[in-house]
């Protein structure tokens, strides 16, 4: 019988269970993501005060964990790419898991940066594979909004983060707060082996899997196939040893560079205020108590934005969606750096801001999934979220400067409009130069083979 574009089978009917259930279990994974990396900025006055350090002194505990991240993210897309999304994330989950559980046995700054690293490398393999995974079930008028959705674990993690450090230090210590962060993956990478099926995609691209992608294809959809159908792809493909490379390829090479330079300086953004507002605002004379809730107000905001960002996305354009909700960032860091220094006031425009903040970080991922093809696109996301990553460090380690240089959040804040100006721009050039559908030919991937 004739192959069927497997795309378009997706497309022609309603978000079913079996998508339901990969929404859940990505959503869970990128959840972690966003419980690890705030949780040391709320274990942060705990090593301060155990360990006798100053703020400077605790930059690389901050930092360390997002070079893992980084490190994770720019293998994991390759590798996604050769032996399937599904592998990846359970894998890196358990060396997750494990990493964080040791963290909670150092006993100084070397070995804690150290573990920091590991740690972040198994979640940053797990990330971009588990919202690429969900591109990949997703139809495409929905594919925006079900990332979006997928996202809001990252925000919904730091808001928890923030509670679930403050009770393990409240009733034992911070190694308990580790621990808690190294058993929860544990159980997801439970969950996901028994429950979290390949991406059709991947199997489609496979010859000797076809049979497990027919019934696959048969519990995700309403239509039954026969065992001989033969599902495609329509779009390129990339011989496996051109999987970076493709990368930059003369029709991909504008659309990589702006979505690599935008990522980061959203990420410098988001990952500075979530690494250093707790610090910052006890600084200025609030309460710890205070400053966990701005935190958390922070991340709220962010949950509540990336519920919306996705279906804005599909439906006034993906760069203008994103272009915008920075444009509205960069109003919200001046209002906030004039507004009168009051939790009440802060905290309701601390919320607006972590609305587009954290939606800008969460519309480049959407942006990556949606230029690149399938044999290239754990690679594509993945490395726009590993560069991504050292914006993030970069954040994190210019926000140890600023602080030890005696800055308030006021100025702080303020500063942040240079990232938020060249995150504009990178997306304007984007949507200039490199739509989605300049996607290049077998004959200009053959090239850089």
């Amino acid at each position: 019988m004739p192959g069927l574009d497997l795309q378009s089978v997706i497309d022609r009917h309603k978000v079913g269970n079996l998508q339901r259930r990969v929404l859940v279990l990505c959503f869970a994974v990128v959840t972690l993501d966003g419980i690890d990396v705030a949780m040391v900025s709320y274990i942060g006055p705990s090593l301060i005060a155990d360990w006798d350090i100053t703020k400077a002194e605790l930059g690389p505990v901050v930092t360390s964990g997002l070079l893992g991240l980084a490190l994770g993210s720019l293998f994991a897309g390759p590798l996604a790419d050769r032996v399937g999304r599904r592998k990846v994330i359970l894998a890196s989950l358990v060396f997750f898991g494990l990493m964080s559980a040791a963290t909670a046995l150092s006993a100084d700054i070397v070995w804690f940066s150290i573990l920091r690293v590991l740690t972040g490398i198994g979640l940053g393999a797990a990330l971009p594979n588990a919202t690429t995974l969900v591109s990949e079930y997703a139809p495409s008028r929905r594919r925006s909004q079900m990332m979006g959705l997928t996202y809001c674990g990252m925000t919904l993690g730091g808001a928890l983060a923030g509670y679930l450090t403050n009770f393990f230090v409240q009733v034992a210590s911070w190694h308990w707060a580790l621990v808690a962060g190294g058993v929860l993956p544990l159980v997801c990478a439970v969950a996901v082996a028994v429950a979290l099926p390949e991406s059709p995609k991947f199997l489609a691209r496979q010859n000797d899997r076809q049979g497990e992608l027919v019934a696959l294809m048969n519990r995700l959809v309403p239509e039954q196939f026969p065992p001989d159908t033969r599902f495609f792809l329509d779009e390129p493909d990339v011989a496996a040893k051109v999987k970076v490379a493709g990368l930059v390829t003369p029709r991909y090479r504008i659309g990589t560079i702006t979505l690599w330079v935008g990522f980061v300086a959203a990420f410098f953004i988001v990952y500075l205020m979530n690494s250093w507002m707790p610090i910052m605002m006890t600084d200025v004379g609030f309460t710890l108590s205070a400053a966990a809730t701005m935190g958390l107000l922070l991340q709220a905001g962010g949950t509540i934005g990336n519920l919306g960002i996705g279906w804005l996305m599909d439906r006034f354009g993906l760069h203008r969606t994103v272009g915008t909700a920075m444009a509205c960032a960069a109003v919200l860091l001046i209002v906030i750096a004039l507004a009168p220094q009051e939790v009440i006031v802060l905290g309701a425009l601390v919320f607006v801001l972590g609305m587009f903040t954290n939606t800008v970080g969460t519309g480049f991922p959407i942006l990556s999934a949606a230029f690149y093809p399938t044999s290239i696109r754990a690679t594509g996301t993945s490395w726009a979220t590993g560069i991504a990553r050292f914006g993030a460090i970069s954040g994190a380690a210019v926000g140890t400067v600023l602080v030890a240089m005696g800055l308030n959040y006021r100025q702080v804040f303020v500063s942040l409009l240079i990232p938020a100006g060249v995150c504009i721009a990178a997306l304007a050039v984007k949507a200039r130069y490199a739509s989605k559908d300049t996607l290049p030919t077998a004959q200009e991937l053959a090239r850089v083979s």
